[in-house]
């Protein structure tokens, strides 16, 4: 029981790249933000590159330790003195650390996704790391059911729960109303091919609203393929902050997202957060995350978003599907929604909760 001292915890910062916003770095900031709103009392050490910088939710509320050049050898050494290790990627260290860790599997997209996982040396050197680190993690997060499906068949976790991550609370309604003006269907994702955008381009022909693009790393594929017809209607943004991806949820008319992998799904849940709809592929993990709060259509099916797009162009079904978004989405903004992790935590280090 940890009583005389307080507890201290070394995080695996390395996400946090300067100008750089990744789904796995907003769940590391949501994460260690709702931890210190619920233990004030907890001390966070993240350790980062020197090309990293801390978000601006944690600035004064973490130390930071500028890691050495090649950090996997020098973790266990680093983790000396931490009543626990957090990592927010799917390995560990090659060697055992001295103090209880958890690691997270948000997917395995880099050891099944054709266009991700290389060679087949690549492959068995990935799996022989992700089973080394969950033989030796305390316990391991799942963001989905389906996350750990894809993992157990690649390696058996037997410290593992499944914790969906939680909605930052700036994603709140706003009062726009999306179908007036010059509406537009928004995508947010870096564009991957598992993100599978060009099933959108082909989608929006003939469709009476624009599609905006944001996040997407290399957009020039994609414009190349838009003709006279798209080319006026279809837009690319690079990143954006949270405060202006708010303004993007609140204006559109439903946040499309046809991916054909995920292993969680942020922008459906913090689209219906901000109380605009959302369609998505009708694929297990979407199926899992949404539930019946998002329109779901076949991942190849351009016809489908066609037909998708144009129903939630109409107000009424738009207000129905929005209403049901709010509703699916209430118990997982934060702080709150990061109960069951912190818990999580406490557990391992044998804490009591707040009181």
């Amino acid at each position: 029981m940890i009583a005389s001292r307080k507890p201290h915890i070394l995080v695996d910062g390395r996400e946090f790249v300067a100008g750089s916003r990744t789904g796995i770095g907003r769940f590391l900031e949501g994460l260690l933000d709702a931890a210190r709103h619920r233990h004030p009392e907890w001390r966070f050490t993240v350790a980062m590159r020197k090309d990293c910088a801390l978000p601006g939710s944690l600035r004064g509320r973490v130390e930071v330790l500028y890691l050495p050049h090649v950090p996997e050898l020098s973790w266990p050494r680093l983790a000396r003195g931490f009543d626990l290790f957090l990592s927010p990627y799917p390995k560990l260290p090659w060697r055992r650390l001295p103090c209880p860790a958890i690691h997270t599997v948000h997917d395995v997209l880099y050891l099944t996704h054709p266009a991700y996982r290389g060679n087949r040396l690549r492959v068995l050197a990935g799996r022989a790391r992700l089973r080394r680190a969950l033989r030796q993690a305390s316990l391991t997060w799942f963001d989905s059911r389906a996350s750990r499906k894809a993992c157990e068949s690649l390696a058996r976790a037997p410290h593992g729960l499944v914790r969906f991550p939680a909605i930052d609370a700036r994603f709140t309604p706003g009062e726009e109303d999306a179908t007036k003006g010059s509406p537009y269907f928004l995508f947010v994702g870096n564009g991957l091919p598992h993100k599978n955008l060009d099933v959108l381009l082909d989608a929006i022909r003939g469709v009476a609203a624009r599609l905006v693009c944001v996040g997407v790393r290399d957009a020039a594929p994609f414009q190349a393929r838009l003709d006279a017809e798209t080319a006026g209607r279809v837009t690319f943004q690079g990143p954006v902050t949270d405060d202006e991806l708010v303004g993007l949820y609140r204006g559109a008319v439903a946040l499309l997202l046809p991916s054909t992998a995920e292993g969680f799904g942020y922008p459906p849940l913090e689209a219906m957060a901000c109380g605009a709809p959302a369609v998505v592929s009708d694929i297990p993990v979407l199926r899992e995350t949404t539930g019946d709060a998002a329109m779901s259509c076949p991942p190849h099916d351009a016809p489908a978003w066609r037909e998708a797009m144009r129903v939630m162009l109409d107000a009424d079904e738009r207000a129905r599907w929005r209403e049901r978004g709010l509703a699916w989405v209430a118990g997982m903004r934060a702080p709150e929604g990061w109960r069951a992790h912190i818990e999580d935590m406490e557990a391992l280090m044998d804490v009591g909760g707040a009181a």
